[in-house]
């Protein structure tokens, strides 16, 4: 697919903010063009129900508030649970009492997570959301084998926060765009940017549109479309 080829490097971070990412309780902000690109999607849709898996905050209330007085708050990130309570945590993720989410903020979770659980998170968020959903999901591609959990703040509709919390842990198998593509699904991808300080940020849908065939009969999968942005 082309836009596995056309990821666009950001310079979401100045220099200075770089220099202290690492250090206990610094902030850091960084521009977020995937958040953008969905919120961009939303302004079209109406009102929408939200889960975002990471805690309670009144940044989170007030931009998401824009969009939707129907959000839930699963607290999965910074630090999901291990083991058994984190099979509990996925059972116990609350459904929207009057329709199914729309879009899920699944923020890095996955970065925190091996491989089977993953796919069972991914499994019941696809339980818990409406055709047509949204999926946003902010990945680390530093390749470092150790990490501090980070508490992600979402600032405005293209702006995060970020504070390390926490002790340096090891960091689960870092995933590449392509594990994401099928990871993901039936999530499809629709936006994918690499941004400045090893970060990627994917944007996908929840497609019911199945593989079509061009003109000279190769697999088109119609729901995926290069929607990369310039810096």
């Amino acid at each position: 697919m082309a836009w596995l080829q056309r990821f666009r490097h950001r310079r979401s971070l100045d220099s200075a903010a770089e220099e202290h990412e690492g250090e206990t309780g610094a902030t850091v902000e960084w521009t977020s063009p995937g958040l953008a690109a969905l919120f961009d999607a939303l302004k079209k849709e109406g009102n929408r129900s939200i889960l975002d898996l990471g805690h309670a905050s009144n940044s989170h209330l007030r931009v998401l508030g824009r969009f939707s007085r129907r959000i839930r708050f699963a607290g999965l990130v910074p630090s999901p649970p291990r083991g058994d309570a984190f099979e509990a945590a996925l059972t116990g993720l609350p459904p929207s009492p009057r329709q199914p989410y729309d879009v899920v903020l699944a923020w890095d979770v996955m970065d925190r997570l091996v491989s089977h659980e993953r796919e069972g998170l991914v499994k019941r968020l696809v339980e818990l959301t409406a055709p047509n959903a949204w999926l946003y999901a902010v990945v680390d591609a530093s390749g470092a084998e150790f990490a501090r959990p980070l508490r992600l703040t979402l600032l405005d509709l293209d702006r995060v926060g970020q504070e390390a919390v926490g002790p340096a842990e090891p960091v689960a198998p870092q995933l590449l765009p392509g594990h994401v593509v099928r990871l993901f699904r039936p999530f499809e991808m629709q936006h994918a940017f690499t941004l400045r300080a090893g970060r990627r940020e994917y944007v996908a849908r929840k497609m019911t549109v199945l593989p079509t065939a061009n003109f000279d009969g190769a697999a088109v999968d119609a729901s995926v479309r290069d929607s990369s942005r310039s810096g």
